[in-house]
């Protein structure tokens, strides 16, 4: 295999790894994706270092019964000092017998700077851009709470797709 295709399935396993890591609620593990001093921007909230990121996450995710991340469309390019890798991903959250619906669904995109180190590749920068939303949105408080037009054009916050 060469050293670019070698790269792209490395892409591929972070992006699987950091799904099993949410789903699983391996909040301690994120350094197996990210560098330890990431830049995590997922629209409503940033965060740098993979300990904030365990952390928000963990926050985030209290009270779900079930969480599942797909992540595909997975397009990989070799860029200054690393790859960037864009991805979709549709994440639904679960809290069962929740009032208006015990799910909601979320599709974005990924945009990666992933980096080569000492323990391998890691994502060093992941900007979020949501695309829309199906589903109880009250089940996230912090999706409940963001309403009205997003300036980015995202229909994240304007409506169901």
């Amino acid at each position: 295999m060469s050293e670019t295709g070698a790269a792209a399935l490395a892409a591929h396993q972070l992006l699987g790894a950091y799904a099993w890591l949410v789903d699983e609620r391996r909040w301690t593990e994120f350094g197996e994706v990210f560098t330890v001093d990431a830049l995590a921007d997922y629209e409503a909230f940033t965060c740098r270092g993979t300990d904030e990121l365990g952390s928000r996450m963990e926050s985030i995710h209290a009270g779900l019964d079930a969480t599942q991340h797909l992540i595909g469309s997975v397009l990989v390019t070799e860029a200054e000092g690393g790859l960037r890798v864009r991805s979709h991903v549709q994440a639904t959250l679960v809290r069962r017998g929740f009032p208006g619906g015990g799910s909601v669904t979320v599709g974005a995109r990924y945009d990666d700077r992933v980096v080569r180190g000492a323990g391998g590749w890691r994502i060093a920068e992941r900007r979020t851009r949501g695309l829309w939303v199906r589903g109880n949105r009250a089940i996230i408080p912090w999706m409940a709470d963001r309403g009205g037009s997003d300036p980015s054009g995202s229909v994240l916050n304007g409506g169901d797709a």
